[in-house]
């Protein structure tokens, strides 16, 4: 009987505190404290997650590639066209090549020597074509054995490839290229998840949700589609500038915030009628954030702290803020004009 007891004590403690926990947790579902997202391990954004998001570009791109070998140079994941037709409307060419089209330059009267930053671009184009050059004429066809560890790398590359490669003859289905690219937005998701601030990871993810997944050209729906995926990319670069904002110390944050705000101008010059207020704000931390990362990387290097960053992150950063930087200057340009002409026409109005 003593027994009997003592287990329905037990069972009423444990419905008692379940009914308090029931209770306590509506409360704080219904405040918002559960919104924040599943964080396995405590993974994303530490610095253990920032070395998965780097780890993870590779087998991502030979994934979204069937297997077929496409390497991208650091800082080439997110390419921005520095392109702007303005009596055609406002547009940034985004790609995987680090491309520009050197006839409308020439058109808008930008010529060579007149732009530091657009030389330096091109002529990291004019050494990758000569690399590329020298890389055919000088081909060694001779094999030494390079070492244990990059002949294990070797091997799971090439198993890696082995196990994406598609073999089947036959044209993908529509429903196969669905699969492909919901994987592949899964895997880009990840990736940024585990560091925002890596200009890589976010340029990669803010492409495929800009570009990519708006290829529905004559299907049912093409335009509610193109629009729920321009706004999902909105949203994802809202997200991460204001995200990088609270890290104005790091460079990483700030070429990766700068990159986003130039994306929400992007963005918001494709509206027919645009929210000026947030047009300022963006130019504002645009500005903010460009100015952020020159001085730090000034007061890095002048401490001998700049080297202690990899060479591609170097690279990758230096890249990313020569094209922010002559594309902020496109920008300004543009909103300029707009805004005056908004403001001339409320002026007509009134």
């Amino acid at each position: 009987m003593a027994h009997l007891n003592v287990r329905y004590l037990q069972a009423g403690f444990l419905i008692a505190g379940l009914a308090a926990w029931g209770l306590q947790s509506s409360s704080l579902y219904s405040a918002g404290h559960f919104a924040k997202g599943h964080n396995p391990l405590h993974l994303k954004q530490s610095p253990f997650g920032r070395t998965l998001s780097l780890a993870m570009r590779g087998p991502v791109d030979v994934y979204w590639h069937r297997g077929e070998p496409h390497e991208h140079p650091p800082g080439e994941e997110h390419s921005h066209g520095p392109s702007h037709d303005h009596s055609h409307g406002h547009s940034h060419g985004h790609s995987h090549e680090l491309g520009h089209d050197h006839s409308r330059d020439d058109e808008a009267g930008i010529k060579a020597g007149e732009d530091a930053d657009l030389d330096y671009l091109a002529s990291l184009l004019e050494e990758e074509e000569h690399q590329h050059g020298r890389d055919l004429s000088t081909a060694d066809t001779t094999k030494t054995f390079p070492g244990l560890r990059p002949f294990l790398l070797d091997r799971i590359e090439a198993m890696r490839t082995a196990y994406n490669s598609r073999t089947n003859r036959t044209a993908e289905s529509p429903r196969h290229k669905a699969y492909i690219m919901g994987e592949t937005e899964k895997r880009l998701a990840v990736g940024y998840e585990m560091d925002p601030r890596n200009p890589s990871a976010y340029g990669a993810y803010f492409l495929f949700k800009s570009e990519a997944l708006a290829r529905v050209e004559g299907q049912a729906g093409e335009g509610l589609v193109i629009r729920d995926r321009r706004g999902e990319a909105r949203r994802l670069a809202h997200q991460t500038q204001h995200y990088c904002w609270d890290f104005p110390a790091e460079a990483p944050a700030m070429i990766t915030g700068a990159s986003a705000a130039h994306d929400c101008l992007q963005l918001l010059s494709e509206d027919p009628d645009p929210d000026l207020n947030f047009v300022r704000f963006y130019l504002s931390r645009l500005d903010l954030m460009l100015e952020n990362y020159e001085a730090i990387r000034r007061a890095m290097i002048e401490n001998s702290r700049w080297q202690l960053f990899p060479a591609p992150r170097r690279s990758e950063m230096e890249k990313t803020h020569s094209l922010i930087k002559a594309l902020r200057q496109a920008d300004i340009q543009y909103w300029n004009k707009r805004l005056s002409q908004k403001t001339e026409s409320q002026g007509r109005g009134s």
